[in-house]
């Protein structure tokens, strides 16, 4: 029987590479979780050796990748919108036509007419 994929990471491993997607320091991840910043590092390295990680970034984007970590929690829709107007209505544009492409590819497999 297979590994199910939200068994890799242990839940305190998660919500630690939540807080780390979100910016927090090891000592804010250590405040918010009620915990020492010795053991924000375990997690953060046991994290990294189960995904294969060389640092912190990494294994968020790995989580991510793997379908560990969802977007939503790592960011809400309005800071989603705001990150995406602080980089230019270009890459709005890019983010537009890339959401539209896919919209497209996806209608024919749900019958979306």
């Amino acid at each position: 029987m297979g590994e199910r994929q939200d068994s890799v990471l242990t839940q305190r491993e998660r919500k630690v590479l939540v807080l780390v997607g979100r910016g927090l320091t090891n000592r804010e991840i250590a405040r918010r979780l009620f915990t020492s910043t010795s053991t924000v590092k375990i997690c953060l390295h046991q994290a990294c050796v189960k995904l294969k990680a060389r640092n912190r970034a990494q294994a968020v984007i790995l989580a991510m990748k793997r379908g560990l970590l969802d977007t939503q929690e790592l960011y809400s829709l309005d800071e989603l919108a705001a990150l995406l107007a602080s980089l230019g209505p270009e890459a709005t544009e890019t983010v537009a036509q890339l959401l539209k492409s896919k919209l497209e590819q996806a209608r024919p497999l749900s019958g979306i007419e």
